[in-house]
């Protein structure tokens, strides 16, 4: 089955096109999964907070994973 990984974050949105193919949709979640942690990696060194990542099939939006990351300094540390 195909799925698509739409991702978008403080400074990008992009459909995805192409998709992948995975047997079934807990395949595809974990791919998703792993496809935000990496994306909210990248934003969150960059100074940004949030990455969603919307999953879906040929027919439907399955599932939305979000990722938000809250700084709090410490001790006058920024």
């Amino acid at each position: 089955m195909r799925f698509y990984f739409d991702i978008k974050d403080d400074f990008f949105a992009a459909a995805d096109d192409e998709g992948a193919d995975h047997p079934d949709a807990r395949a595809a979640e974990k791919e998703a999964i792993a496809t935000a942690a990496s994306v909210a990696r990248d934003v969150f060194t960059s100074g940004g907070s949030h990455v969603i990542v919307t999953l879906r099939n040929d027919e439907q939006s399955v599932l939305e994973l979000a990722i938000t990351l809250a700084r709090k300094p410490l001790n006058g540390h920024s």
